[in-house]
This record gives C-alpha cells, structure tokens and sequence, in this order.
C-alpha cells in the first residue's frame, strides 16, 4: 500500500476510503470496518493540504501505517488509530475532538504517539527524552500505542530516502538505540528484523548493499547446505514420530553485519548465517527433538541456550544449539512449539490479534513484556532529569542478560554488566538497602563485584548499612538507581527536618520565652499557610523559609519575658564575651546530606567556619576567611552559626602540591608519612622535569590538627621546597550563591 496513486485515482473520498476497505478485508477478513471507514475519511479531510518530502499527498503515510497493522492482523481500533496518528500533531484537530467522534481507546492511542510539542521543553535531546517517558507512560495504560508507533517507524524508514542526508542519520540512529532493542524487549521479533535491517540499509548504505550482494550470491551454496541437515532431519523426526515443521533461512542482514564486527572477520568466514527453526506441538517433544539433532551432528558446547527452562525477560522460549555437519558446514537450530513461535514473533502484538470478531487473548498478569514495563514505569518516577533518564532508559533496552541464581535455586535474570548491588535490589529492596557484598559461588565479593551467568550468590548484609550517594556508581540497572535515590530523598527529607527543628528551636530558645514553643504551633502554622510542623522543620532546614520570618511572628507578638537573675548572668556573660551561642549549629560528626563543605574553600575541623543556608540544598560550610563569604555575610536571613562538633568522625578531604628536587625514594618517603597517620591517599599525580619533582595527593583527613603534622613532617625532607594545602579558592557562584 506504499502506492498511492491507487487511491488517488479515485473520484472523491468515500470511493477511496472503499477501495482502502477493501485491500483491509483482504489482509483481515472478517474485521469490522466501520470505525475503520470513518477515520480514513476524516484523515483524508485532516491532510487534505499536506505534502510528504517525495512530493506524494500526505495522507499516504497514514495509510500505509494503517495498512502496517492491518498486515499484522490487528483490530479495529488500533488500525483506526493508524489512520490518525498524526492528527492531533500536524492538523488543529484536539484530542476531545477525537474522543467525542471515534471515543476514548482512539483519542488516547493517538495521544501515546503524538510526540512532545518544541515550545515545551528547553532543548531537542529532552524533549526526545520526555516523548520516550510520554510513550511510556501511555503503553502503561495501553500496549497498542507502542505497536502503532512501531509501525509508523517502519513506514518511515521505508521512505526515509527523501529526507536529507543529516535526518537520515539521525533517525535510522535512534531506531537502532531505542525502537531495534524496544521491539526486542517486548518480544516482537518480527518488528525489530525489520526495523534492523532498513536502518542498517540508509546508516550504513555500502556496507548493506555489499552483504546483500554476497547473500544473494550464495543462495545456491545455502540451499544446498539447508537440504544437507534439513533432509536427513525430517526423516529423523518421523521415525521418532516427532510431528515437526521445519523451515531454513539465513540470518538477516544487520545480524550478519554485527557477527562481522564482533569476531573481526569478512562475510566469507561467518560460517553460522543459516538458521533452521523446528516447530514442534510440545514442550517435551522440544527435548526429544534436541536429542535427535545431537545424535546426528555434533554440537558445538559454548552455543547451547535453552530458553524454555530459563526464558528471556520479554518471554522468549526457544532452544538453541548450533551443530557441526560432516564437511564442516555449520547451523544454528532453533526448536519451538507453535505457542513460543507465536510469541517470539508476535510478543506483545499478539494480545490483540483479531479472532473471530474480537480480540485475542488478555494480557496475563505474569507477562514478560508487561513485567519489564511495570519497572521501568517504576523507576522513571525517581528520574527527574531528561538526560540521566534516557541514558537509563536506552541501557535497560538491550537484550544482553545474565542468569544467577539465589541460594535456594531461584533464577533471577539481569542486564549484562550487572553488579553484587543490582542483584540484591533485584531480589528485594530491603536487602538492596543493607547489602555490604556477597558470597559469588562462595568467596566474598564486594557490592560492585561484576556476575556472570551461572553464578550462585548469596547476599550479604548489615543492618546499620544504608545507601550513600557513592553507591550509585556500583549500581548498574534502573531498579537499583531507582531505589538508592528513592533512599536518598527520604533520608535527605529527614535530615531537612532534624536540621530545621534543631534551628528553630535554638532560635526560640534565643528569645528568652515565657512558654514552651509546642504551644504556638497551631497559630504559627494558620499564619504561614502550613499543614504540619514537620513541614515547617523541612522548609527551614531546605533554606526554603527563613527561621527569621518566623522569629518575627514571635516578635510581633512579644511573646517574650524578663529574665530571671540567672539568666541576666548568663546573658551578661554572652555580651561581654561576644558568644551568641554555646555551640551553632555543629558538623563534621556524621555524613549529613544536608551538610555541604563548600569546594571553594575546602574547610575541613580545626578550620574557623561559617554556614550559609542555601534554598533546597541545607547549610554550605564555608572557611571564614574564604573569598566566597563576602556574597552572603551581610544576609542575615541565609548565614547561619556552626562549629565544628568535637566528635570529628567524618573523613574531610584535602589537596596537597609538594615541590622540590626529584630523586629515588622521594616519592617513597611522603607516602611513609601518609601511612604513619592513617591517612588515605584517594588520588595522585607525580611529574618530574629538569630533576624538579611536582606531586599533587589528593587525601581523606580527620581534621586541620592532623593535616598541620603532616606538613611539618613533609617539610623535613630534605629535597622539599614547599609543600602547600591547594584549591582552596576557587570561584563557584553557582555553588554559592542563594538560590
């Protein structure tokens, strides 16, 4: 139906629209076509003035995609929705317009293809990565989305010869990063070797055309290798009375192109380009005829795959083995029931197959493919930022997996490159939480551990064990991130709270007050517009309210009282030393997330300091005598008093430069100071020129007291010029400045 002009050669709407019906019954007998005959006719009107690139009317495309999904013997409503798909995007036409004339299944199927509008979002790349989550979110709701816009790529891509050469690229591209190993995800074997091979055709056009050439040049040679196994085969299977269908082809194109590039070999040495499918009636008769395939030829060990005991993740069940025949030709064999062939070329689509006047069957709650989109759905609800989203969302997409499985036998299935981490967060989330490694086929192994397919492990944990920020470099599948950040917010959200609930109270303390602050709450609360008092702390601890907006509410009301001859005292003590308070607000004891030692500067215990409440982000510890002070010392709603806590249990880093004449063993002696403190060397350059030696180490500290012994052993050495606490200074207004 690529051909337009059949249509176009009619004389007015509703004859083309017959003609349509017509080539639809002809694919799909029996399918009701009246919503069918209604939406071509209000596409036709909808495109009437639109031009595709080749010139051709416009309204050839949605045809096409129409057509598409009718080939593939799918329902009304879903080819309806390929008549429409480019409404609501290119026409005025709205999605109530399409709900009140063709109802909501249409008008939100069309909905889930339209992409993000320009005028939405800041740049291409996240308004790409925002259409990606729409789509997502509408095939949550209904899989036919995702099957129509696999359609409309396909037409696309067919066509795409008439776009230049830069649009190409870009979009034969993103098939193969996103819709190729999508297709595959769901289980539709059939859309992605097709989707496969025309992006392979327009991105890689020479190399495409060479391996068609060399295809269709050895078609003699493969029949005759094809009736080689598949002959003594057949006959093999019937004396077994194994009732089988056997069919022989070569691979595709773009699955001989990546066989080329993995291996680093010419067309002429990819000896296993042929595939021969066994479809067999049952599960066991899978296994006889695997039994007979060995008995004949020999297999080759490391290409064995059985997916029916271990099923791929979008469901695909089939055994695979590749044998050896007698003058060294080689095969793969696939064998199936005629259930797996369906789903392995179906997937998802095949839920709605049209069958005798209505639809296939429902979509079973233990579906593969609907499993996978059920997590992914998941963990997009943590991703705020479009880049970080679509890198995650490209990663889950290749079908690249590893088998490992639990202490108790159970199989747990996990992108390749999977860690210690993932596995226990794929298992539960409580033991995610609180993993600190693994037993991997028994040894030990840490969180970040890679696995391997066939390995045993068995999660180790500690209770006290939480999730940091730096565990998300040791994770590697969405679910994971999903949840060390999902940890992250709650625990930063906590941390806000304790934060603002410690200032506030020790600013009403500051007041000298007749009463105890719970008192005032509900008052307080009604007059800034607050449901809750926990809300209150984080809203202060987040920098997003300042405590002295809320002192002056106490203040207009004077809610204050004179002090008892104690507290004269104390207060008399507070003017003439110049205290404003016992402590501040104290850091540097434990790993707060809302406590942040500014870059700029660097602070570490022993260092004079001073906080700064930045909005969302909590208190940035600044030295007193950093540069960077001056942008906010006068703002007496954002700085804010804190001292170092004298527990001092959190490690600090610093940066030390070390210059002097170079010479062996130099390098040896600093680093023997470094051990004599316990100190941790995270990184470290080591230049020499003219016999000048240059070090910089990069160090985890306890605090100034231990960094200052250091440097005095340092600047013992003999050949040491100076050494010098660096990056202290460094201009950072966007770290800085309030938000």
């Amino acid at each position: 139906m690529d051909n337009f002009q059949a249509l176009l050669s009619s004389s007015s709407p509703e004859a083309a629209a017959e003609q349509f019906i017509n080539k639809i019954l002809e694919v799909n007998p029996g399918i009701s076509t009246d919503l069918i005959h209604s939406a071509f006719l209000f596409s036709w009107d909808a495109h009437k003035d639109q031009v595709r690139k080749s010139g051709e009317p416009y309204l050839a495309h949605p045809v096409s995609v129409a057509m598409i999904l009718a080939e593939q013997k799918l329902d009304s409503v879903t080819i309806a929705a390929g008549l429409l798909h480019d409404v609501l995007e290119d026409t005025p036409c709205t999605q109530e317009d399409l709900a009140k004339r063709f109802g909501e299944d249409v008008a939100l199927l069309v909905d889930g293809v339209t992409k993000i509008r320009a005028i939405q979002m800041k740049t291409r790349e996240d308004r790409q990565a925002e259409t990606y989550r729409k789509m997502l979110l509408s095939m949550a709701k209904d899989l036919r989305v995702i099957i129509i816009k696999f359609a409309d790529r396909i037409h696309n891509l067919r066509t795409l010869k008439y776009l230049d050469p830069e649009k190409i690229r870009a979009i034969a591209t993103e098939t193969l990063d996103v819709y190729s190993p999508l297709a595959m995800r769901l289980g539709m074997g059939r859309i992605k070797w097709e989707l496969d091979d025309l992006a392979f055709k327009h991105l890689y056009p020479s190399d495409y055309k060479d391996i068609v050439s060399k295809v269709v040049a050895s078609h003699t040679d493969r029949e005759a290798i094809l009736e080689a196994f598949e002959g003594p085969l057949r006959t093999a299977l019937e004396q077994e009375g194994i009732n089988a269908t056997t069919a022989g082809r070569p691979k595709h194109f773009y699955s001989i192109y990546n066989k080329m590039l993995k291996r680093g070999k010419p067309f002429d040495e990819i000896y296993d380009i042929l595939a021969l499918r066994i479809i067999v009636n049952s599960v066991k008769e899978c296994y006889h005829a695997l039994g007979v395939i060995h008995g004949l030829w020999m297999p080759v060990q490391e290409r064995f795959k059985d997916y029916i005991s271990a099923p791929k993740s979008n469901g695909y069940r089939s055994i695979h083995t590749t044998v050896v025949g007698k003058q060294g030709s080689v095969i793969e064999m696939q064998i199936r029931t005629w259930e797996m062939n369906k789903t392995a070329e179906e997937g998802i689509a095949a839920h709605w197959l049209y069958k005798d006047g209505g639809l296939a069957d429902e979509i079973s709650k233990d579906d593969k493919a609907l499993g996978w989109l059920k997590n992914i759905i998941g963990w997009q609800e943590n991703l705020t930022d479009s880049a970080e989203f679509y890198e995650f969302f490209r990663v889950d997409l290749f079908d690249a997996e590893i088998f490992v499985f639990t202490p108790q036998g159970s199989l747990i299935t996990l992108p390749k490159g999977s860690t210690v981490l993932d596995f226990a967060f794929a298992v539960h989330t409580k033991l995610g939480t609180h993993c600190i490694g693994a037993k991997v086929d028994g040894h030990v192994e840490p969180v970040g551990a890679e696995l391997k397919s066939g390995q045993s492990v068995e999660v180790l944990t500690l209770n006290t064990k939480t999730p940091s920020v730096s565990m998300l470099r040791y994770a590697k599948t969405p679910k994971a991130r999903s949840a060390i950040r999902q940890w992250l917010n709650n625990a930063e959200k906590q941390n806000s709270v304790d934060l603002g609930k410690k200032m506030i109270l020790h600013a009403y303390e500051e007041l000298n007050t007749n009463t105890p602050f719970d008192n005032h709450v509900p008052e307080l609360l009604q007059h800034l517009g607050i449901g809750n008092v926990e809300r209150l702390y984080e809203l202060i601890g987040r920098g997003d309210l300042p405590e002295s907006r809320v002192m002056k509410y106490f203040q207009a009301r004077k809610i204050k009282k004179k002090a008892a001859p104690f507290e004269m005292v104390s207060q008399f003590m507070k003017t003439i030393t110049g205290q404003k308070s016992p402590q501040g607000i104290l850091v540097g004891s434990q790993d707060n997330l809302m406590v942040r030692y500014a870059e700029c500067c660097n602070p570490i215990p022993g260092d004079q300091i001073i906080g700064f409440l930045t909005k969302g982000r909590g208190i940035s510890v600044h030295r007193a005598d950093c540069p960077n002070v001056k942008l906010f010392e006068d703002d007496d709603d954002r700085a804010i008093e804190v001292n170092w806590d004298s527990g001092e249990l959190k490690k600090h880093y610093v940066t030390l430069n070390i210059r002097g004449d170079d010479r062996c063993g130099l390098l040896n002696e600093i680093t023997a100071i470094f051990m004599d403190f316990g100190v941790n060397i995270t990184n470290g350059t080591v230049k020499s020129l003219n016999r000048k030696a240059d070090l910089t180490f990069h160090l985890e500290i306890r605090n100034l007291n231990q960094l200052k012994q250091i440097l005095r052993r340092i600047q013992k050495i003999k050949e040491v010029e100076n050494v010098a606490r660096v990056k202290d200074y460094i201009s950072d207004d966007d770290e800085e400045n309030p938000e």
